[in-house]
């Protein structure tokens, strides 16, 4: 970020004077608002370094665009560059293991060599060390995984942090498609103008046609074979040939990355035989028209451009942009068909003579083979084109320019998941094909299909005479893509990071799981069970009690409340080695990617090496839902009954998923449904009209900045502080989480219920009077975000009295006795920013959400300005006291719809967190007990004029 940046995010301010008001909380009534208590000294013109002073240690909340209109949420302390302590101050919790940096893309503080963060608290391991690092970069794809994961981790339980909050309306899964685009039909052509149809069709069938925006989807451009495959650009390729390059490519990148010296792909092959090996082995050469604009068509540049193109063809590759196909990538590399979910091609469906079983996992390889050819030659381009500046490979801006235009989200997570595939394989031809169980060529393609395919069957003979004449050899398509062993090298380290979830997590079969799971695998050098383990293809078939297999409509939905998935139940009793299935492989292995999907392979892999669990809940798991299991329950943090709950006492917390003492009692038979999976309908929270906050640039700056919009005068600012805690508050207890289906049905013995109707009961008790009950209905998906930290002004300050005799209550002043002098327990607020103290037990009250919130517009002038400031006042709830409190806030807010900041008291004053609230555009702040002490910092000055309440 610029200086220019930083300081006008310092400085911004409006010109127009707000009237002064302090913000004084009454002891009386349920609501306080602040009132006007201005003083002669309010005109007081605050100097440069007095507004340092008193907002040194004050976080400013600010937006920085990145590329491709992207912004990227901030949070900087502009008037504390000189002390690196200033750092340290965080709203997230650090990542618990080195495991699970696997989820991010963003630049983070390495994970200390052996040790593991538990509760904030580091603990000593001694089972593995970690490997050294790489000694310098690579091409920098420029993208990072959308919401930010580092962030998600919010140091309240249940809640995420600024960042990861900011991000959720333009998350990946809401910037790329639900799904692939169909198709093209003949009904289509209709809509587009005659010459490009005629174009389309003359050239249906050259090499490259489909790279544009492919007609034919992912599985028929497999079943449709090499024709195909050449429309893109691709050739049959051999597999031996695939694998042996693809380990080349890997042990350069490693050199690359840890070898004594730089050095790129340039150093080992020149670019005449970088062209010679693309265009004879893998692609075919493009058309002149395609390179029309390199100025050789054996530059690097024009191999950029075929690789780009070929990766770029829409519907013909795993989209990797989608978060779907990140969780499910696993699938590809070593689940067997019949595939129980997912969307992958069933061969059975094919007849043609290439088709395979593995045929989807070699398309896989190709698909990383491409990438990785592409990565380095980015790489060398970078570094000897530009930082080396050569003259014989010279980069212009068009030449940038030009692959900024070919380059999109889906070519941009392929390099993304290459990097990940080679750091996590080492990569070997093996030419012995495993046992392939179940698949015989003949059957496959003639007797399994039936009379009716007899026709297509006995048209095999023609169709292998056209294959051959475009590969060479139909043996090319059907050598076994299992003939590509694939062997992880962080076993040990993922699976230390398992059982640390395991423990976060309060899992209770955990001895067990770990004891079956270090027997399997074992310690030091990679065992040949496990080495076999991960090159057979592993078969998962439900039981009949499980029902169908989930559609592909399930692998691509968007609800909030559901992603099923479908859990290994089939052990094989012949294998040496019991590891679960391609979800248990995919983490051990490492081949984890960047997303949410972190979370969702932890606990699937916990569930399904776990029988007992398996047993009871069965195979179909809820990832964005709960479980309750054994007496206790298990919720995502997707889910937002895991949310509310997690501020209870004795809740576990780690990556993603929550443990609760709490089960859910069905409304009508009042019993605990245990042993049983939920979904939890939600609407969506309430908002602002408008686009999100992530969309306004300057505004969220603009709108949260400690120097407020209007003058800076010492009378502009008040000192907000916490209403005193009541010497008798009321007691709050919660009491029971009931769940109930649609028009009120019962959910017991009801496999996968759906939950129309989850509410949360609480009694309130006062003196001795006799407690009442209270339930909220938890129907909104609201958020909850941790308060930044922020640190009071190191300095002691004084009020100057001004005032006449007996006016006023102000601190007297220090002027004339420095013994008077004190520190500020918070940061000034300015006057703009309006806010109401609500007492807990008044939230029943009000039940209804604030009009003046959520529209848009009004009918006069004089309502238009009342309702502004009710617009953007933020309500200040007391949740001091305990954590049924907390939680009693919490079900409030989920049951109004409103996202709520955890305003922790000692960690964030109740400016910054009334301004961080202003910031994200949340409507309540939560003041909750705190547990951190403010160290006394040392006397330096006093400042006139300014005004404690």
């Amino acid at each position: 970020m610029s200086t220019v940046e930083r300081d006008h995010a310092a400085k911004s301010h409006t010109g127009s004077q707000s009237s002064p008001h302090a913000h004084e909380p009454s002891a009386k009534g349920h609501n306080q608002e602040g009132v006007n208590n201005a003083t002669p000294s309010s005109e007081y013109a605050l100097s440069k370094k007095e507004i340092e002073t008193l907002f040194s240690g004050a976080p400013f909340f600010l937006l920085e665009r990145g590329k491709y209109d992207h912004h990227y949420p901030q949070v900087i302390f502009p008037f504390d560059d000189h002390d690196p302590t200033i750092q340290n101050l965080w709203d997230r919790k650090p990542l618990p293991h080195p495991s699970y940096t696997l989820c991010t893309l963003h630049a983070h503080l390495p994970v200390p060599d052996r040790w593991v963060i538990s509760k904030d608290e580091p603990i000593h391991l001694n089972s593995w060390k970690k490997t050294g690092g790489a000694k310098r970069a690579t091409f920098d794809i420029g993208i990072f995984e959308v919401p930010n994961m580092l962030s998600m981790n919010g140091k309240d339980p249940g809640a995420v942090g600024f960042r990861h909050f900011l991000e959720l309306p333009v998350a990946d899964a809401v910037r790329y498609p639900e799904e692939p685009k169909g198709k093209l039909n003949y009904i289509q052509l209709s809509s587009i103008p005659a010459s490009e149809v005629y174009e389309l069709m003359e050239h249906y069938h050259d090499v490259y046609a489909l790279s544009g925006g492919a007609p034919y989807d992912r599985k028929q451009l497999l079943c449709d074979g090499p024709s195909a495959w050449k429309k893109i650009g691709v050739r049959d390729i051999n597999l031996q040939c695939l694998v042996e390059r693809l380990r080349t490519l890997t042990n350069l990148r490693r050199e690359l990355l840890h070898g004594k010296k730089a050095t790129t792909i340039l150093d080992t092959e020149s670019t005449r035989d970088l062209y010679s090996g693309l265009f004879t082995k893998f692609l075919y050469p493009p058309s002149k028209p395609l390179l029309a604009d390199s100025s050789l068509a054996h530059s690097l540049k024009s191999q950029i451009k075929a690789l780009t193109m070929t990766l770029a063809a829409r519907n013909a590759w795993v989209d990797f942009s989608l978060p779907e196909w990140r969780l499910y990538a696993g699938q590809l590399l070593w689940e067997a068909g019949p595939h129980p979910d997912g969307d992958l091609l069933d061969p059975s469906t094919c007849s043609k003579p290439w088709m395979h079983p593995t045929l989807e996992r070699r398309w896989l390889l190709i698909q990383m083979l491409l990438a990785a050819e592409l990565l380095l030659r980015l790489d060398a381009t970078v570094r000897v084109g530009i930082l080396d500046n050569s003259k014989e490979l010279q980069i212009t801006v068009q030449d940038i320019d030009d692959f900024e235009k070919l380059r999109s989200g889906k070519v941009d997570w392929d390099l993304v998941v290459v990097r990940r595939f080679m750091d996590t394989f080492d990569i070997s031809y093996r030419a012995d094909e495993p046992d392939h169980p179940g698949f015989d060529p003949v059957e496959h393609t003639g007797n399994s299909r039936g009379e009716k395919n007899h026709e297509k069957n006995s048209r095999s003979f023609f169709e292998n005479l056209l294959h051959r004449s475009l590969s060479g050899s139909a043996a090319e398509s059907t050598e076994s893509a299992w003939n590509c062993s694939l062997v992880p090298t962080y076993l040990d380290q993922q699976l230390q990071g398992l059982l640390v979830f395991g423990q976060e997590i309060g899992w209770p079969g955990l001895d067990g799981l770990r004891a079956g799971l270090e027997s399997a695998i074992g310690s030091g050098q990679m065992s040949e069970a496990v080495t076999n383990a991960y090159n057979k293809p592993v078969h998962n078939m439900l039981p009949a009690e499980a029902g169908a297999p989930l559609s592909k409509e399930e692998m691509h939905t968007r609800s909030p409340s559901r992603r099923w998935i479908a859990l290994h139940c089939s052990q094989d009793q012949k294998a040496s080695v019991q590891l679960g299935g391609w979800i248990t492989r995919s983490w051990l292995s490492g081949f984890v990617f960047p997303g949410e999907q972190i979370s969702h392979l932890l606990m699937a892999t916990i569930l399904e090496n776990d029988s007992d669990a398996l047993a009871k809940l069965g195979p179909i798991a809820n990832l964005y839902g709960g479980f309750a299991y054994n007496g206790m329950t298990w919720w995502s943090k997707e889910c937002v009954v895991g949310r509310v709950l997690a501020s209870l006492e004795d809740t576990k917390e780690c990556l993603g998923w929550i443990r609760s003492a709490v089960v859910p009692k069905d409304a009508w038979t009042v019993q605990p449904l245990d042993n049983s999976w939920f979904e939890v309908s939600v609407q969506p929270p309430l908002s602002m009209p408008g686009k999100p906050r992530i969309r306004q640039g300057n505004k969220l700056a603009y709108e949260s900045t400690p120097l407020g919009r209007g003058e800076r005068v010492s009378g502009a600012f008040s000192l907000p502080l916490d209403s005193p805690l009541e010497k008798e508050p009321k007691n709050v207890v919660f009491e029971t989480l009931t769940f109930s289906g649609k028009d009120g049905q019962s959910l017991e013995n009801t496999p996968h219920p759906i939950v129309d109707r989850a509410l949360m009961t609480f009694s309130i008790a006062s003196g001795t009077d006799s407690p009442w009950k209270v339930s909220f209905q938890l129907r909104y998906n609201v958020r909850f975000i941790t308060s930044h930290e922020c640190r009071p002004p190191g300095n002691f300050i004084s009020y100057h009295c001004a005032c006449p005799t007996g006016s006023g209550t102000s601190t007297p002043s220090s002027s004339s006795s420095p013994r008077h002098h004190h520190r500020l327990p918070g940061h000034p607020l300015h006057s703009g920013y309006k806010y109401k103290h609500i007492s807990l037990d008044s939230l029943p009250e009000h039940c209804v959400p604030d009009d003046a919130f959520l529209e848009g517009s009004h009918h006069n002038n004089h309502s238009n300005h009342s309702n502004h400031h009710k617009k953007h006042e933020v309500l200040i709830v007391d949740a001091r006291g305990g954590h049924d409190r907390e939680t009693f806030a919490r079900a409030w807010c989920a049951s109004l719809g409103y996202h709520a900041l955890i305003g922790r008291v000692g960690r964030t004053c109740l400016a910054c967190c009334i301004r961080e609230a202003r910031a994200i555009s949340v409507k309540v702040v939560l003041r909750v007990d705190g547990g951190v002490n403010r160290s006394p910092y040392p006397s330096s000055q006093t400042l006139p004029g300014l005004k404690e309440i």
